[in-house]
């Protein structure tokens, strides 16, 4: 009988092919998972890199804009503006990256120092809000100056010329101090230029800082202080010494704007800048104020609010019509004409500023009331009044400008 012969050897190379081969199998599957998991992770960082890139491209348009928006914009206080588009804000929308597709929400804000204002542009993805950017840089707003610096609101009482009759029938100026002058004339500071007649002069503090004449805001009684100021007579010698800007120049910003009143004056705050030109003969009472307003000291019949007044400018086509009593201004009345207001004096409304005559004025009616205000100097009294930017400019010195 012939037995089976079975080669050992051969047997052990077998063993070792398959091993080989599961083991060269077992390092290119590793090597495909390896290699898939790599390039899902490069893609997954060029996808974020491209992200970032888009956030960070979006913040830099955002500031651009921003800083664009305020070259025509005055910005009068610190905020914030996203898509909501927020009072007072500049209006925008989400964009969309081109690359990713990813869109991008802004937040844009402005906070206001001493001199200039620091613009913070903020992207953020809409889908995935770990993707974020930011921007900021300085910058300082020009505005086109109604004041000049140092500047201050005028006196009560700014006239030309002189006060043509004694007051009668007690009108009241209330003035912030008993040093502070009621009446300032171009003419002269004496008696028989500006006689105090029934006059009442009395001192007032705004202890709540609302800008409004409260009961019991009213104090003690004050010495009928005058002044003079020079450069009369002259064509606008008034108007140029409580302004910078010239008469032209201001009635243009108005006609710009808009602003040219005839028959019906809107109540309540204007926009930029806050000069009105007054085309109408008058008397003005409180029907020829159109609107709903509301507020602190605002109601229907109000020009103005405290914290916005307006100069209403009267040209000399329009005379010198008469704001009538259940009015109420904030801010400052100018007359052009050098003779109407002669023999025509103030028609008995409320005035939070100043009246200015370019000539001689009449008595006012009784009750009238004329009462100082401070709204600060220069800049701040130019803010108040909100007058338009002329440009903003970028300052130097932000890592953005290296």
């Amino acid at each position: 009988m012939k037995s089976l012969h079975i080669n050992s050897k051969a047997k052990q190379q077998g063993a070792a092919t398959i091993l080989v081969a599961l083991i060269l199998m077992m390092i290119m599957a590793i090597m495909t998972l390896t290699i898939s998991r790599t390039g899902m992770l490069e893609q997954q960082l060029v996808g974020n890199d491209i992200r970032a890139r888009e956030a960070q491209e979006a913040a830099e348009a955002g500031l651009e804009y921003a800083i664009a928006w305020g070259t025509e914009n005055p910005i009068a206080s610190s905020m914030t503006c996203t898509s909501a588009n927020e009072t007072d804000c500049p209006t925008f929308a989400q964009v969309t990256g081109s690359t990713s597709s990813e869109a991008y929400n802004y937040t844009l804000t402005f906070t206001k120092g001493a001199d200039a204002i620091k613009v913070t542009s903020v992207s953020q993805g809409a889908t995935d809000t770990t993707i974020s950017a930011t921007s900021e840089t300085w910058i300082k707003q020009i505005a086109d100056s109604l004041f000049g610096d140092g500047d201050t609101m005028p006196e009560p009482w700014v006239i030309a010329g002189c006060i043509t009759s004694a007051p009668t029938g007690n009108p009241g100026t209330f003035i912030l101090g008993s040093s502070h002058n009621a009446v300032v004339s171009g003419t002269s500071s004496n008696a028989a230029c500006l006689p105090q007649g029934h006059l009442d002069v009395t001192n007032w503090t705004d202890t709540n800082g609302d800008g409004v004449k409260d009961s019991g805001e009213e104090g003690a009684s004050a010495p009928f202080n005058t002044g003079l100021f020079s450069g009369c007579p002259a064509t606008d010698c008034a108007w140029d010494y409580a302004f910078k800007m010239s008469l032209v120049d201001a009635k243009q910003k108005a006609t710009d704007a808009g602003h040219v009143y005839g028959g019906s004056i809107p109540c309540g705050p204007s926009g930029s800048p806050g000069i009105y030109i007054i085309n109408n003969g008058g008397p003005i009472n409180s029907g020829d104020i159109s609107g709903s307003c509301s507020g602190t000291g605002v109601d229907n019949a109000t020009i103005g609010e405290p914290g916005k007044p307006i100069v209403l400018i009267v040209p000399t086509s329009a005379g010198c019509p008469k704001f009538n009593g259940g009015v109420t201004i904030y801010g400052i009345v100018y007359y052009e004409s050098t003779t109407a207001c002669a023999s025509q004096g103030w028609g008995g409304a409320t005035v939070y500023g100043s009246v200015i005559w370019e000539g001689d004025v009449d008595k006012p009616n009784a009750n009238t009331e004329f009462i100082e205000v401070d709204h600060g100097s220069g800049s701040s009294l130019n803010d108040v009044f909100q007058m338009s930017i002329d440009d903003a400019t970028r300052i130097p010195g932000t890592w953005k400008d290296f």
